[in-house]
This record gives C-alpha cells, structure tokens and sequence, in this order.
C-alpha cells in the first residue's frame, strides 16, 4: 500500500512542480542540470593548490599565493568555477528564493569532501548581518550546511559563528581592502565548544579567502584543530588585483 501511495505521490509532484534545470530552467527528468547547461559548466580541474583550492599548471602541490601568504583554514575546495554562466545559479540561489536549489549543490560539495569526509567533527555555516538575514530571509550557508548534514550524519550547528559587525558588500573590492573590510567582523558563540575538532566551514563561493580565513582565525582561537573550507564556486582570482 505505502510504495503504490508514494507512486502516486510521486506522480502528482511532477505533475504540480516538474523538475527544471538548476541553469536554464528547462524541464528536465532527473534532479540537476541539462545535458546543454552540464557542458557549460567550468568544473574544477584536477589540478588544485592543497590548500586554497586554486587550480595551478606546474606540479607543486602549493600555489604562489599561499606560499607567500599561508592560509589560517587547512584546506578549500569548490565545486565549479565562478563565471558567467555559473554566477546566474549562485544568484538566484542567494537572492532570488531558489532554495529549491541546495540540496543539488550540497550534493555536488558532498562529493567533493567526501575523501575527507571522516575527519570533520561539526558543519559549520558562514553568517550573515541580522539585516542582511532581514533582507534576503534566509542564509543561504545555513541551507547547503543543514542539506549536508543530512546527507553525511555529521553534527551541524549554525550558532557556532556570529556576524557581529555589518561590513560592505565584498564585490568591487581589491584584495586588500576585501581582507580589511572583513577584520574583527565575525566572533565565536561562547558555548562553541571546539576544543580538538575539525570544522567543515560552508559559504557559496570562495575569492581571496578573506571570508574563509577570519572564520577560520576565530575558529582555531576558539579551540578548533583544523578548519576546512566547501564552497559552491571559486572566482578566478586574476580577476581580483
């Protein structure tokens, strides 16, 4: 009785709610995007920095970057790059309510920390201003942290990190002033409880790493071993001065 009712169940929804493409909004068959939009994504090469995440051409396992300025977070990786082709879905997933969308991008950074996956303690999303929150109704980080947790069983807790100070929207900034916009901006709740464990911090993409490292920098003061970092898409950093 219970299978022949979720038939039907099922049958209904995609009736009412038909599945579309997470890019193009076309109807597709299965959850995720056309096979059109799939070739147009810029996935992640194989290539990456071990610790930022950057894709590099040489063999070292260690961009440039992080040789001259070494990261405070242990490791980032992210799903795709940042374009503009992909920056429409980041979009409409931050401000357009498509929270319909978490679960297929939680999906995709699952499978990308999933050879890491046993040494993460607690899921930890990157906040956003109480105005901000306000504005938007919701914290995107907070959606693709929780649709990971379901999917990897790993304790998940949003109140770990707070936004304490309201800063300037990150887009346009240098990587200078990104860095300096962000400083003394985040704080650790006092019943963090972080003492030896590893945090998996989740944001929607990833620049320069200004985000990633203050969280980071609070976690580890807080008492927390290693902090790894899963985004949905990476910028390409030439872009940035």
């Amino acid at each position: 009785m219970w299978p022949l009712f979720l038939k039907i169940f099922n049958f209904v929804k995609n009736i009412c709610f038909p599945l579309t493409c997470a890019c193009c909004e076309n109807f597709v068959e299965d959850e995720g995007v056309c096979p059109s939009c799939w070739q147009q994504i810029r996935w992640m090469p194989d290539h990456l920095c071990k610790i930022c995440g950057k894709p590099i051409d040489n063999e070292d396992k260690i961009c440039c970057d992080c040789i001259k300025v070494h990261p405070i977070f242990d490791k980032a990786i992210a799903v795709f790059a940042y374009d503009n082709f992909s920056k429409k879905m980041i979009f409409r997933f931050k401000n357009e309510d498509s929270t319909y969308l978490a679960p297929l991008f939680a999906k995709w950074i699952y499978g990308k920390i999933f050879d890491f996956i046993d040494e993460i303690d607690v899921i930890v999303p990157v906040p956003i201003s109480y105005w901000r929150r306000i504005f938007r109704k919701y914290n995107q980080t907070e959606l693709l942290a929780k649709e990971l947790h379901k999917s990897s069983h790993i304790n998940y807790n949003p109140h770990i990190l707070k936004k304490i100070h309201a800063t300037e929207h990150q887009k346009g900034l240098t990587r200078t002033q990104r860095w300096r916009n962000l400083r003394k901006s985040f704080a650790v709740s006092d019943d963090s409880n972080l003492q030896g464990k590893n945090v998996l911090l989740i944001d929607d993409v990833i620049t320069t790493g200004a985000t990633a490292n203050e969280c980071a920098k609070k976690l580890k003061e807080a008492g927390a071993e290693k902090v790894f970092v899963a985004t949905i898409a990476r910028v390409d950093l030439d872009r940035i001065r």
